[in-house]
């Protein structure tokens, strides 16, 4: 317990000696790479590595990181002329300021940090890209002041730094170091396509020098990015945003591009309002495409489930009619038939005795076809095609529906989810037929082509508007569609009023496996 414990409080020597080198190039690249003393960087990269460190590990090792800084800072030197005591308290603000962020975003998401949902965005927004850097800067501003610099120009510089770190740099940093680059949905090609198109579109905007100063040529961009936050998903438009950055960065630098000018005026700040409004607005919109894509994902494997659990419902209701409710009817049956054969019976209870029997053989008649209805059975014993034509001949028995089926080159050993997807569906549209078409015949057709089987129900019935059927689904179509996911199928409508109704299905063929499916546990004999 003890062991465990003291693991818990010392952070691996690996991710230490990773955290100081990216702080010590952060520093460097703060200090030396975009600014000086006079001049600060746009945004201050030490603070999203020391924030991302803590963001991932636990509090027990967050004294590991903080203490790490100290060395960094004193040791690597700062830009020359810088006080010492200019040095001990900006690094003090730095470390307070990530632990301050850090403790504050656990307490209010109960959690680690991911940035997976938009309600954990903003949140983080509101804390490490809002409150605590304006606190650090009012607390900062005073020091500057005494180096010399303007109060209300140190104070917003410093908030301005500390809060795009937060927007541009920390979010990459989170999603790299918690591999959300495995859930990009778009493919190498169009990834390459995107890529070449966005260095384009920058190198264009921001490296290549231009007659006159143009504004409009910071959107040039803008639609890369949307693609990227469409297609990405946070990882990719996070990383894509950084890029834009850099570039944008090095062209000011530079003196090329939309941001070329003397970069102690109007360039630092422009660059940042810039990316401001680009990250919040399109990390924003990515990470809302990406919840409910997630929100959708955990919806259908709920109503897989649903329709799972369904399906298992049924199989031991069906159970139960057939092994216990109808062997009861059937000896109930036998015994009615010894007692019809008595001959101490007066014709008036002889009749009698006749109707209960008939009543008697209807109910188990109706108990058994309930039983079928209620799990086809059929399907692991004769296949999709007799199953489905005994489910016409139900409908002709029971509803008086004249159901014409037709049947053409289906595989005998499909796999048995698929069949009783199909089946479902079949049935459910039967159902729909006798419900709401106001006919008495309609046609079902099963076929194969090529390595697609398509199921087709149909009638010329009163029809309907399939527009209105798409804003409001009633539950057998949801149900259709919900069941045809899994089985990677498509379902079509075609219907107009008093013009009839086809539902068509298409599934990809899939033979059987080998082991049973949970779903079709009745026996044969049932």
């Amino acid at each position: 317990m003890r062991s465990n414990d003291s693991s818990l409080k010392t952070a691996q020597p690996v991710a230490v000696a990773v955290f100081t080198i990216g702080y010590l190039l952060a520093f460097g690249l703060g200090e030396r790479g975009y600014g000086s003393l006079a001049v600060p960087s746009p945004f201050w990269l030490p603070d999203s590595v020391l924030l991302c460190a803590l963001l991932i590990s636990p509090k027990a090792q967050w004294w590991v990181f903080i203490a790490a800084i100290w060395p960094i800072r004193l040791l690597a030197g700062a830009v020359p002329g810088t006080p010492m005591w200019f040095q001990l308290a900006t690094t003090a603000n730095d470390a307070l300021k990530a632990l301050g962020a850090a403790w504050v975003l656990q307490r209010l998401l109960g959690r680690s940090v991911r940035l997976h949902t938009l309600n954990e965005f903003l949140i983080y927004l509101g804390v490490a890209a809002a409150i605590v850097p304006l606190l650090s800067a009012l607390a900062a501003a005073p020091a500057w002041y005494w180096l010399g610099d303007p109060l209300w120009t140190a104070t917003y510089q410093w908030f301005l730094g500390d809060a795009l770190a937060q927007v541009i740099v920390t979010p990459t940093m989170l999603y790299w170091c918690t591999r959300e680059y495995r859930h990009a949905n778009a493919r190498l090609a169009e990834l390459v396509v995107l890529s070449v198109s966005l260095a384009a579109a920058l190198f264009y905007a921001f490296v290549v020098a231009h007659d006159a100063y143009s504004l409009s040529l910071m959107y040039l961009p803008v639609p890369f990015l949307i693609w990227a936050a469409v297609r990405l998903r946070p990882f990719g438009t996070a990383n894509a945003i950084a890029l834009v950055a850099v570039v944008s960065m090095v062209g000011a630098v530079r003196g090329t591009g939309v941001f070329a000018g003397d970069v102690s005026r109007h360039p630092v700040l422009s660059i940042q309002l810039f990316l401001l409004v680009i990250a919040v607005s399109l990390l924003s919109l990515a990470i809302l495409i990406a919840e409910r894509e997630t929100l959708r994902a955990r919806e259908m494997e709920l109503n897989g489930r649903l329709l799972d659990a369904q399906e298992r419902e049924r199989a031991r209701i069906a159970r139960e009619l057939h092994d216990d409710v109808g062997q009861r009817l059937a000896l109930l049956q036998v015994d009615l038939d010894m007692v019809r054969g008595s001959a101490d019976l007066s014709s008036a209870s002889r009749r009698q005795l006749n109707a209960l029997a008939d009543v008697a053989a209807q109910m188990s008649s109706d108990i058994h076809s309930l039983s079928h209805r209620l799990h086809p059975s059929a399907l692991d014993v004769v296949g999709l095609d007799i199953a489905m034509k005994g489910l016409c001949r139900e409908f002709v028995d029971h509803h008086r529906l004249q159901v014409r089926f037709t049947c053409h080159d289906v595989p005998p050993q499909l796999d048995r989810d698929l069949c009783l997807c199909l089946f479902r569906i079949a049935q459910e549209a039967l159902q729909n037929v006798v419900k709401h078409s106001g006919v008495t015949a309609a046609a079902v057709d099963l076929s194969r082509r090529g390595d697609r089987l398509l199921l087709s129900v149909s009638d010329a019935g009163i029809g309907f508007d399939p527009s209105a059927v798409s804003e409001r689904p009633g539950l057998g179509h949801v149900s259709m569609r919900e069941r045809l996911r899994p089985v990677g199928g498509q379902l079509s409508i075609q219907s107009l009023p008093l013009a009839g109704t086809q539902i068509r299905v298409d599934v990809p063929v899939k033979v059987r496996v080998a082991s049973p499916s949970p779903l079709l546990e009745v026996a044969a004999g049932s």
